[in-house]
């Protein structure tokens, strides 16, 4: 907001000086036109701050404009949600959506943490977003509109969905997930091949049970 107030008012200065210096008429309007344009789009720019993605201006990430969009698309949109939400009056449809509400949130941090995951955001919160917001104010119609015969079963379908719904957010972060635990795999494979071409074996390297032990007994060793 701060951004588009000082844009206009540069714009509203430049103008007038613009129309003042080209001698007033046409011309005037013209170039006053133009450098009302130019500050306002100039200074409403330099006075907005770049988005971030965690510490690290989005401009500089790979992807990190989308990943930006994502991000903000998804807070848009559980904002929406959350507001919905406060007029629900039955306690476990509250809870069930709140615990919808904290897994997509999960999500969420992890795009701000990984940026080259936020196609997987994008389409969970595009794909369900909208259903979940049209869902909770379907709820909140039945349950205002005082027809007992039909509570009942919009509970129960709305519970039931928001379990699905909550499974979809964990699904989607494993899934997101799963290409950084792929590249921990290969960068895994090259250290061995490395390794192995510089004459050193590997095939005595210890199991997952025992390295978990090894790791263990050197925590314990240095906290001694």
């Amino acid at each position: 907001m701060l951004g588009v107030v000082l844009g206009f008012a540069a714009g509203l200065v430049l103008g007038a000086a613009g129309f003042v210096i080209a001698g007033g008429g046409v011309p005037g309007i013209v170039v006053a036109l133009v450098a009302a344009a130019g500050g306002y789009v100039g200074v409403s720019t330099l006075a907005t701050p770049e988005r971030k993605i965690g510490k690290t201006l989005a401009s500089a990430l790979p992807n990190g404009q989308k990943a930006a969009d994502a991000i903000d698309a998804a807070n848009a949109r559980l904002k929406l949600i959350e507001g919905t939400l406060r007029e629900v009056r039955d306690p476990t449809v509250r809870a069930e959506a709140n615990d919808f509400i904290v897994a997509t949130r999960d999500l969420v941090r992890y795009v701000d943490t990984d940026p080259g995951a936020w196609n997987t955001l994008r389409h969970y919160i595009t794909v369900y977003g909208e259903q979940t917001s049209k869902l909770l104010e379907s709820y909140v119609d039945v349950e205002r509109s005082g027809a007992g015969d039909q509570l009942a079963s919009a509970r129960r379908e709305t519970i039931e969905a928001l379990q699905v719904l909550e499974k979809t957010a964990a699904g989607e972060l494993s899934r997101a997930v799963s290409s950084k635990t792929l590249g921990i795999a290969a960068d895994s494979e090259a250290i061995e091949r490395l390794a192995r071409m510089d004459g050193y074996s590997v095939d005595d390297a210890p199991d997952e049970d025992e390295a978990g032990t090894t790791a263990k007994t050197r925590t314990e060793e240095k906290q001694q």
